[in-house]
C-alpha cells in the first residue's frame, strides 16, 4: 500500500481518538500525546494496516507526523 497522509491521518485517528484535524505534518508526537509506550503501538498498527516496514533504528527518527511519511519513503 502506499502510504498517504489521508491514510495515515486515518489510522492514527481511528486507533488513538485523535481528532483528524490535528494530525497534520507539522504536529509533533509529543503534541499529540504520544509517550514511548503509544510510541511502540503506533509502530506496530502502521506495520500492520499499512504494510510499513520501520526498522528499530527508524523508529527513533520519528518525531513528527512528517517524518513517518519520510521513513516510509512517502512524501507530505
Amino acid at each position: 500500500m502506499n502510504l498517504s497522509i489521508e491514510s495515515l491521518v486515518k489510522v492514527i485517528s481511528e486507533r488513538f481518538k485523535i481528532e483528524h484535524t490535528r494530525i497534520v505534518p507539522d504536529a509533533t508526537l509529543e503534541e499529540l500525546g504520544f509517550d514511548s509506550l503509544s510510541m511502540v503501538d503506533l509502530v506496530v498498527l502502521l506495520e500492520r494496516k499499512l504494510d510499513l516496514k520501520i526498522s528499530d533504528a527508524k523508529v527513533f527518527e520519528i518525531s513528527k507526523i512528517s517524518d513517518i511519511l519520510t521513513v516510509a519513503g512517502a512524501s507530505a
